[in-house]
C-alpha cells in the first residue's frame, strides 16, 4: 500500500537506489536515526520519501568518514558538540593525505626535490639515546617503538616514528613515536607546528646525511635560517621493501 503513489519508495527500492541491504535501513531505524514515512499495517511493509532516501544517503557519507552511528544521531539532533567531530575529520583527513603523499612517493622517479612545507604539530613519546651508527638506531628503535606501544595508543593520522638530532652532535639520538593526543607521561613531548626544508629520499640510510649537506647548502644559497635540527621521517623502509632502494625517508630541517 503506497498512499502517496510514487512519491514513496519501498525498502527493496531504497536498497538498490543506495547500494546497501534491508538489514542496514532496518539498523538505522532500530538506531533511531531514521523513520519510515509509511508503514503497512497489514504487510509491515515500509516506504520512505526523498527526504528520508537523502537523510540515508547522508548517514552512509558519514560512516565513510568514520563517524559512529552514535556521533551521527546527535549531529542529526542537533544535541553535539560540533569541535570534536570536526576534529576526527580533521585527523582522518590528515591520515588520507599522509597516504596519499607515500603513494605519489612511490612513483616519483625523478630527481630530489628540496621545498618548504609544513610540518604539524603532534604528541610524541621520545626516548634520547646515543647511536653513532645505523646498526644501533635500528636496534634502539626496535626496543622504543614496542617500549611506546605498551603505554600508549598509536597515532595513525601522523607518522609512526621519526628520529631527530641535533646537527651539532649528531650521533645523539632521539627516537620519537607518534601517540594520541592528550598522552601524558615521563616520556612525552609536545612538537608545534613548524616550517622545514624537506626532502623525500629514495635509498638506504647510510646515504642520508649526504644528502642533509647538499640541503643545508640549498638552505644556505637560498637564505633560510635552520633551527639546527635534523629529523629523519621514515614512511617505507625494512618493512615494506627488501631492497633499500625502495625506502623512502623524509629528511626535514626545521627552518625559522
Amino acid at each position: 500500500m503506497r498512499s502517496s503513489g510514487d512519491n514513496l519508495m519501498s525498502v527493496g527500492e531504497v536498497s538498490r537506489a543506495l547500494g546497501i541491504t534491508r538489514r542496514i535501513i532496518l539498523n538505522y531505524e532500530d538506531k533511531g536515526l531514521i523513520e519510515a514515512d509509511v508503514k503497512d499495517g497489514f504487510t509491515g511493509n515500509r516506504y520512505y520519501t526523498t527526504d528520508t532516501l537523502t537523510r540515508i544517503r547522508t548517514i552512509r557519507v558519514f560512516q565513510n568518514l568514520g563517524l559512529s552511528l552514535v556521533e551521527i544521531k546527535s549531529y542529526f539532533n542537533g544535541s553535539t558538540d560540533l569541535t570534536p567531530m570536526i576534529e576526527h575529520l580533521e585527523e582522518i583527513r590528515d591520515e588520507l593525505n599522509l597516504n596519499i603523499e607515500k603513494l605519489r612517493e612511490r612513483v616519483n622517479t625523478g630527481d630530489i626535490e628540496f621545498k618548504v612545507t609544513e610540518i604539524p604539530a603532534q604528541t610524541i613519546y621520545k626516548r634520547t639515546l646515543n647511536a653513532p651508527t645505523v646498526d644501533l638506531r635500528k636496534e634502539h628503535l626496535r626496543t622504543v617503538i614496542p617500549d611506546a606501544m605498551r603505554h600508549y595508543s598509536s597515532d595513525t593520522s601522523k607518522r609512526m616514528y621519526f628520529i631527530e638530532y641535533r646537527l651539532d652532535d649528531p650521533d645523539k639520538i632521539s627516537y620519537c613515536i607518534a601517540v594520541t593526543k592528550g598522552s601524558k607521561g615521563e616520556y612525552i613531548s609536545e612538537i608545534p607546528k613548524e616550517k622545514a626544508l624537506c626532502v623525500f629520499y629514495h635509498g638506504g640510510y647510510e646515504s642520508i646525511p649526504k644528502v642533509r649537506d647538499k640541503m643545508l647548502e640549498f638552505a644556505e644559497k637560498n637564505g633560510l635560517s635552520v633551527k639546527g635540527v635534523c629529523r629523519h621521517i621514515y614512511l617505507e623502509g625494512p618493512a615494506q621493501h627488501r631492497k633499500e632502494k625502495d625506502f623512502i625517508t623524509q629528511v626535514a630541517l626545521p627552518i625559522n
